[in-house]
């Protein structure tokens, strides 16, 4: 780690959070792994999944399946987004399932052998099969020798309006009930609907941003990530002195300003300029325009070159910062860079470090 900003991931909590969800339920767990696990490397995450009783993995391409199979994860693996047609035959060989797209997809689509689950389109509008087709595209699958393991949808709004979330239910749970179909995986709900559904036709759930500790609704579970960086710089600035680009930060004269080796570039959003960070026993405030590479931060005590600094963690709420910044903690994660460091902790200590671009 030749830089010294880096995620810290709690492997720890993962699996405390993975096994809360399979408890909870009395379901099967989904363990949606898509964007590299969330930015927390889409295979160690896997493994932790596994040992937790997982063996059903979902993604959002082809690609991200591709790894998974790379880093020895040999388990089943569901691609929840478009895959071309063309690719069919790694579809086949290497065992993925797939989701139907739309029925124009299905009618195009060399399906034969390939497992599919039949998505429905509940309300989300996104990708998937109208209600209304449900049947007839079933009926298509069938005949094109399609191995129909799963049928699904999935919910717009869960974590915000429970009322809609509950009208897509009760319109899944009749199609699926209209279908009388044996599919041996029947799954809708992600995290949040998770918690919040009372679902008597599914057997999975799908869950993602729960295991690692963030719902807008269960408070039991284990954040499992943190950011940090380390001074590199303090000096006292002079009354007057304007800080960073656009000089859009004048000193009072007072505190101390602190350098770290943290920008934009690893997905810490200039808008995070003005915002707290946790210095050594006292909260910081970022000032001046964050930079490509590095910010400064605003301290009322000094603080060495080699102190430790939190941007999230114990002290800053993920959840609370994407409020502030008015977006979802899904972006604050998986916009994190690969500069960045992972440091994992299993079993309460230092398990390994990697470095994703070496």
């Amino acid at each position: 780690m030749f830089r010294k900003s880096y995620i810290e991931i709690n492997l720890d909590n993962l699996e405390a959070n993975t096994r809360f969800f399979i408890n909870d339920s009395n379901k099967g767990l989904i363990g949606v792994i898509k964007a590299n696990g969330y930015g927390m490397v889409d295979y160690i995450e896997a493994e932790i999944l596994k040992k937790a009783g997982v063996s059903f993995f979902a993604v959002s391409s082809l690609d991200e399946a591709l790894n998974l199979r790379k880093h020895f994860i040999d388990d089943k693996i569901l691609i929840l987004g478009y895959v071309d047609p063309g690719d069919m035959n790694i579809i086949r060989d290497k065992g993925f399932s797939i989701v139907t797209v739309s029925k124009d997809y299905v009618i195009s689509s060399d399906l034969k052998d390939v497992k599919v689950h039949l998505k429905l389109n509940t309300g989300m509008n996104r990708i998937g099969i109208n209600i209304e087709e449900a049947r007839e595209v079933l009926d298509l699958l069938i005949e094109k020798g399609s191995d129909i393991e799963g049928v699904m949808s999935h919910f717009t709004s869960a974590d915000t309006d429970k009322e809609y979330s509950q009208k897509q239910y009760d319109l899944f749970k009749e199609c699926v009930t209209s279908l009388n179909y044996p599919f041996q995986y029947v799954h809708m709900s992600a995290t949040d609907a998770s918690l919040i559904i009372d679902d008597d036709i599914c057997n999975y759930h799908r869950v993602g941003l729960g295991l690692l500790g963030y719902s807008s609704y269960e408070t039991m579970l284990k954040p499992c990530i943190k950011l940090f960086s380390e001074v590199t710089m303090v000096k006292k600035l002079k009354a007057g002195d304007t800080v960073s680009y656009g000089r859009h930060y004048t000193s009072n004269g007072e505190g101390y300003l602190l350098t770290i080796p943290l920008g934009y570039a690893d997905g810490f959003y200039r808008a995070n300029t003005g915002k707290q960070v946790y210095v050594e026993n006292e909260y910081g405030r970022i000032v001046g325009s964050i930079c490509m590479d590095q910010m400064m931060i605003l301290t009322e005590h000094y603080h060495k070159v080699g102190t430790k600094v939190e941007l999230y963690g114990d002290h800053i709420s993920m959840v609370q910062r994407a409020d502030e910044l008015n977006t979802i903690v899904y972006e604050l994660i998986t916009g994190l860079s690969d500069r960045l460091s992972r440091i994992y902790i299993f079993n309460n200590q230092m398990h390994r470090i990697v470095d994703p671009r070496y």
